[in-house]
């Protein structure tokens, strides 16, 4: 329940303070969930600054989301209103980028058509990069993205211009306030600044950072606009599954790609107005990677605290007094920006983070305490409701007859009797139907009137006994099942669900804060009588299925019949005088007396089985009250916990620092008021507590009832108090108290002289860059002007800010020059940035890339915004694999072994043994992707060295070709890679290739080629040697027998070696000796050696 003042890092200052500051127009545009929480505590913080937002005009808002309702929501604890004013986005500041189910029917539609046509289409401009698997998995676009990418994405190409309409009207918004501003003592600065923020884990923000970016690019790039991206990569706050790490790790995949130099971005917004985006410059001038955790480790475990410092931070650069020491400093990191790391496969460091902490004074920490009390005083309203206490027993004789379960409470037969009226045949119930067929044959018989009449009846009787009785024969089957016996087990569940609607009902009803029997203490106890009266009826239900003694068969229909058959045969032949008629009278007696027995037994099995049924109804109904007495039962010792937790609160709140923002608060005992009772007045309590829990209910679909917080499943209890504390925040505002006081002063009174130093490097640490980096990663180079860092207070002459700034300089060695004064007495600011990194320094970038690659191998799985572009991976494959591939790729495209295609790919022919033929294989033109995907082909790889090895088996044979014909190709080549130009995409492994010359800074960077080129000299100049020995007489050979050689020679092929020598043949002892020498002058391994004696021994 706690919610601490804010930060001020936009302070409130009088005009003459305020004339020499600068302000940019500013343009804040949010993406999805994350984006709205933070512009809404941007807005917040213009209020608490400037009073009004109307008050700053150069600053407009903007904010994207694909689902319909999220502008709706603040995202804010203290609710949409802050002050007085109203925080919610205007129409024209929110877009909501959705489809309706006929946009997305007509979409896949047109793109199933063009799937099989030339012609084109409406929707070819996003053809082109949709996965086409996803076409037909695509509902309406109306509650978010869902966690796919592509879905945002399409969700912005729909929308385009609705998105541009919005942007346009933000940024007109901030012209022409010059004049206003400039008597507030702000002077508007050229240019505009447009922050992008938003979450890279899901699927709308993930799905659209880039495509805003490069539209604004298009729009507002010829001008002096600035485009800050504050991209939040951290999955651990918004589930931390598999989806949103595999998300995060591709949206950083596809950043790193457009952010590289060379790389070119395309794409056409807009088919009939040709909106095209053709760009060759990074998406944002400025990329703040933002997660929850520290190099130092601490963490932020709440999403909305780290929305908050994300908005102080933002806050900082278009208002407040550290505004433009903060741009300054990240204008110092250009330089570092734009260079590559050491990586043999090299990476691109454009990109930073920040931290920021804060000692500060909130002001509203009294106005909580008394919210913190509503809080307490309505969980105790719902659990024992403000003095009422209803007979239990009263209360379910209301429900039995409110409800019509029994319209007798003495005999209580209601559950039977309307199961069984539920079953109809023609719109006639059993009873109605049985009767009507009793009486219908009750008349035949009654119209019997001779021999002829009886013999007709005796025939149509057993007939349709047999056909009405089969109509309750027990079956286990449909088709074995009487119909009335299927009809009412079909009836049944239909039936136990209308009891339990009317349980949940009266539940409700009771749950209702404005009933007069509210409390969940009386809805536990009538579930307690309930349960009661469900026991006792289902002990009266089995008594009289016993009573039943089992179903009536159809041989006892048959016995029944003969029975009757023999009686009448008896009747039949009695002699009788002409014209009495006695005969036929006693045959329609005893015809009757069998009909009514016969529907005895067709009664007796149908009541049988309602029996059954009503007690496997009953049966339901007690698991039914027993689930929602088990919820009731969590619920309550949930709101016990609840209630206990605020009443620590209340104790606790005045020594908690707890807020959303990272440092400490300050907090004063001294004046805590009453507020308590303004808020809420004595007299006032009920109701108060009762409209409360209304607006707490409001967006159930169960009226004005907390039975909401049980419905299905019991809900969580930081959920439940979340949605309490909301509507408390919301319904009683946030006061301020005016208190003001010297931060600096309180943090000496509540520190010693020990503990200061302590304390505050904690808090120094939790400024640390938001985003844990491993800085001692191979070939990459950390440098102090990556780091800046500035501390922000009132500077006076008082002993305490003099004695807090010897506390700063001399006991933690902060550098003097990053103090910087401020106006703001109620705040110690602290931020610190980093800069000029690559993404594989991110610690936890593993985690995300394996969730990456498990999630690719599924064919429901859609990570990427375009499916027709290759994305180079953020972690290189390992650097010692880069360098032997590099000795292989790099040496085969100089020598043309592989060569450039009609589609710009890179291909080489290779022959595969186990197929005994060839095959093409393409590599990316752009060389860093072609190593990857070398590493991660092997047999690309191998095929490759194959035929590196065998140009080289020719120069050792011919080594004439390596003057005349390879050389002059790497020289070529290094020519070309000389000429290069730097907006080439294979510009940034020049150095690699050729090398770089010695400075007097450093030693030089030999190339591949040149060492490639080295190596093969040394072994022509080797083989050259070895032919022209063989030309020297016996005699020198022995005389030169113990001269070291000084040449290298490298063996890789004997049979090479042997070709080249012209020794005798004749001789094993002079091939042995030569053997022996070369072994020993190191020109032979042991194993070569072994292998080559054995050869000259015939062995």
């Amino acid at each position: 329940m706690l919610i601490l003042k804010e930060v001020k890092t936009m302070t409130k200052s009088t005009s003459k303070e305020r004339q020499s500051r600068e302000i940019n127009r500013t343009i804040c545009i949010g993406i999805g969930g994350t984006g709205r929480d933070i512009l809404m505590r941007i807005r917040r913080l213009i209020v608490d600054s400037y009073g009004d937002l109307e008050k700053l005009p150069i600053v407009s808002f903007v904010h994207i989301d694909t689902d319909k309702s999220a502008s709706q929501i603040s995202g804010l604890r203290t609710g949409s209103t802050y002050h007085g004013v109203d925080l919610s986005f205007k129409e024209a500041e929110k877009v909501s980028a959705t489809m309706s189910s006929r946009d997305v029917d007509n979409f896949t539609q047109e793109l199933e058509k063009r799937s099989t046509s030339e012609r084109t289409g409406p929707y070819d401009h996003i053809r082109r990069w949709f996965p086409p698997e996803l076409n037909r998995n695509i509902k309406a676009i109306e509650e978010g993205a869902k966690g796919i990418r592509p879905v945002g994405r399409l969700a912005f190409f729909h929308n385009y211009r609705k998105i541009q309409k919005a942007i346009e009207i933000a940024e007109k918004k901030t012209r022409g306030n010059e004049g206003i501003l400039l008597k507030m003592g702000l002077r508007v600065d050229g240019g505009v600044n447009i922050f992008i923020v938003g979450s890279l884990c899901g699927g709308t923000g993930s799905g659209m950072f880039l495509d805003i970016a490069y539209s604004l690019r298009h729009t507002y790039g010829q001008q002096n606009t600035k485009i800050v991206g504050y991209l939040v990569i951290t999955p651990e706050l918004y589930g931390n599954n598999t989806n949103m790490k595999a998300n995060t790790y591709a949206a950083l995949k596809e950043l790193n790609h457009y952010t590289t130099p060379g790389t070119k971005f395309e794409a056409c917004y807009d088919i009939q107005d040709l909106v095209i985006v053709q760009e060759e410059r990074p998406p944002y001038d400025y990329a703040y990677l933002v997660s929850n955790e520290t190099v130092g480790g601490y963490k932020i475990l709440e999403q909305r605290k780290l929305c908050n410092v994300i908005a102080h931070k933002i806050a900082l650069d278009f208002s407040g007094e550290l505004a433009p020491i903060v741009k300054g400093m990240r204008d110092n990191f250009l330089q570092d920006l734009i260079q590559y790391d050491n990586h043999p496969r090299p990476n691109i460091q454009r990109y930073l983070t920040f931290g920021m902490s804060a000692i500060y004074f909130p002001r509203d920490r009294i106005v909580q305490i008394a919210l913190n009390r509503i809080s307490l005083n309505l969980v105790d309203f719902w659990l024992n409701g403000e003095g009422q206490s209803p007979d239990p027993v009263l209360l379910l004789e209301r429900f039995l007859l409110q409800y019509r379960w029994h319209n007798d409470l003495q005999k209580r037969d209601g559950l039977s009797r309307r199961l069984a009226e539920s079953v109809e045949e023609s719109n006639k119930n059993f009873q109605s139907t049985i009767n009507a067929w009793r009486n219908k044959l009750d008349r035949a018989i009654s119209e019997s009137q001779n021999r002829d009449d009886r013999i007709a009846l005796q025939q149509r009787l057993p007939r349709d006994f047999r056909e009405q009785f089969r109509k309750v024969i027990p079956g286990t089957t449909d088709s074995s099942r009487g119909v009335w016996l299927t009809r009412l087990q079909q009836i049944c569940p239909t039936i136990a669900v209308e009891f339990q609607q009317n349980i949940n009902s009266f539940i409700v009803e009771l749950l209702s804060p404005s009933n007069d029997n509210f409390s969940i203490r009386s809805s536990r106890e009538w579930l307690e009588a309930m349960k009661n009266e469900l026991n006792n009826y289902q002990r009266d239900i089995e008594e009289k299925i016993v009573d039943f003694n089992g179903s009536k068969i159809l041989e006892d229909v048959e016995r029944k019949w003969q029975d009757g058959e023999q009686i009448i045969a008896d009747i039949e032949n009695k002699f009788e005088l002409p014209l009495l008629r006695g005969k036929n009278r006693e045959f329609q007696a005893e015809a009757k007396r069998i009909v009514r027995q016969i529907c005895d037994l067709i009664r007796h099995n149908f009541d049988l089985i309602v029996l059954q049924e009503t007690l496997e109804i009953v049966r339901s109904l007690q698991n039914h009250v027993e689930n929602i007495a088990t919820q009731l039962r969590e619920f309550t010792n949930l709101l016990n916990n609840l209630k206990n937790d605020y009443e620590k609160e209340q104790v606790d709140l005045k020594q908690l620092d707890f807020d959303e923002m990272s440092g400490e608060a300050i907090f004063a005992e001294e004046d805590i008021n009453n507020c308590s009772q303004i808020l809420l007045p004595p007299e006032e309590l009920k109701s108060q507590l009762v409209q409360l829990s209304s607006e707490i209910t409001k967006p159930s679909g169960d009226g004005k009832s907390i039975a909401i917080f049980i419905r299905e499943k019991v809900r969580e209890e930081e959920q439940v108090k979340e949605e309490i504390n909301l509507t408390v925040d919301r319904l009683f505002g946030v006061r301020s108290t005016n208190i003001v006081n010297s931060v600096i002063k309180r943090f000496l009174q509540n520190y010693s002289r020990v503990e200061r130093s302590t304390r505050l490097g904690q808090i120094m640490q939790e400024a640390e860059p938001l985003l844990p980096l491993d800085f001692n990663a191979t070939y990459f180079r950390d440098r102090d002007s990556k780091h800046s860092q500035l501390i922000g207070f009132k500077d006076t002459d008082d002993e305490g800010v003099k004695q807090f700034k010897d506390i700063l300089v001399g006991d933690l060695g902060v550098d003097n020059n990053t103090l910087k004064p401020t106006q703001a007495e109620d705040q110690i600011l602290i931020v610190k940035e980093y800069a000029a990194f690559p993404l594989r320094l991110i610690t936890n970038l593993e985690q995300m890339r394996n969730s990456y690659i498990r999630e690719m191998n599924y064919s429901t799985s859609f990570l990427h915004n375009d499916n027709q572009m290759f994305f180079a991976d953020i972690i290189p494959p390992d650097a010692a694999k880069i360098e032997e591939l590099e000795d292989i790729f790099y040496p085969c495209l100089a020598l043309e072994l592989i060569k450039k295609n009609g589609d710009e790919l890179l291909e080489f022919l290779y022959y595969n043994d186990m197929r005994d033929s060839y095959y093409t294989a393409e590599l990316s033109s752009v060389w860093n992707q072609a190593l990857e995907e070398l590493a991660n082909r092997q047999d690309m790889t191998e095929a490759l060295k194959s035929i590196l090895d065998k140009e080289v088996e020719k120069i050792d044979k011919e080594p004439h070709l390596w003057e005349n014909y390879y050389l002059p190709k790497l020289q070529k080549f290094v020519k070309q890679i000389d000429d290069l130009p730097e907006d080439d995409l294979n510009y940034p492994y020049k150095d690699t290739v050729v090398g770089t010359p010695p400075t007097n800074d450093n030693s030089g960077k030999e190339g591949v080629i040149n060492r490639f080129r080295r190596r093969i000299q040394k072994k022509v100049k080797n083989i050259q040697l070895l032919q022209s020995k063989s030309t020297v007489t016996e005699e020198s050979k022995e005389a030169r027998k113990d001269e070291i050689i000084d040449i290298d020679i490298d063996f890789d092929n004997l049979d090479n070696y042997r070709d080249n020598q012209q020794t005798s043949e004749d001789d094993p002892m002079e091939k042995l000796k030569d053997l022996v020498r070369m072994k020993e002058q190191g020109f032979l391994t042991d194993e070569e050696f072994q292998a080559a004696k054995k050869n000259i021994l015939g062995i």
